[in-house]
């Protein structure tokens, strides 16, 4: 993705993007992976200490509508989100210790097919979140 890339997109919709918006997109585009509302307060308020959280959520909110940013719940105390341009891949996190990894997209790929044949449903599933238990706590929780 290009630097201005949502700045540009949101213009092109016909969105206004004022100077608080255009400092928060900014730090959103700056960020790798996934992020949170909190993260990218803190790194607003490196620019502009004005900005409140409140603003943050609403871009955010913004951004999800217009489907440029997924948001996940990892089982974590804030919802996390990425740019809809990070490449599609999923999550396996830990239920007890927190512990989570990236898995591919193609893991998931026999599942979508058969819910699309035999169910005639199409899922949307660009980032999935699966949770369980990893080996460690896993022996604890069968022990």
């Amino acid at each position: 993705m290009t630097p201005g890339y949502l700045i540009e997109e949101l213009k092109r919709r016909g969105v206004r993007v004022t100077p608080q918006r255009a400092i928060i997109l900014e730090a959103i585009e700056e960020m790798p992976g996934h992020i949170t509302a909190e993260d990218v307060f803190t790194a607003v308020q490196r620019v502009n200490r004005y900005i409140n959280l409140a603003t943050v959520y609403r871009t955010l909110d913004l951004l999800r509508g217009l489907d440029l940013i997924i948001e996940t719940d990892m089982g974590a105390s804030a919802v996390q989100f990425a740019l809809r341009s990070h490449a599609a891949h999923h999550h396996a996190v830990c239920r007890q210790c927190g512990r989570s990894f990236e898995f591919p997209d193609e893991l998931l790929a026999p599942v979508i097919d058969e819910l699309a044949t035999h169910y005639r449903f199409t899922a949307d599933a660009r980032h999935v979140v699966i949770f369980g238990w990893c080996d460690s706590c896993g022996e604890t929780e069968r022990g």
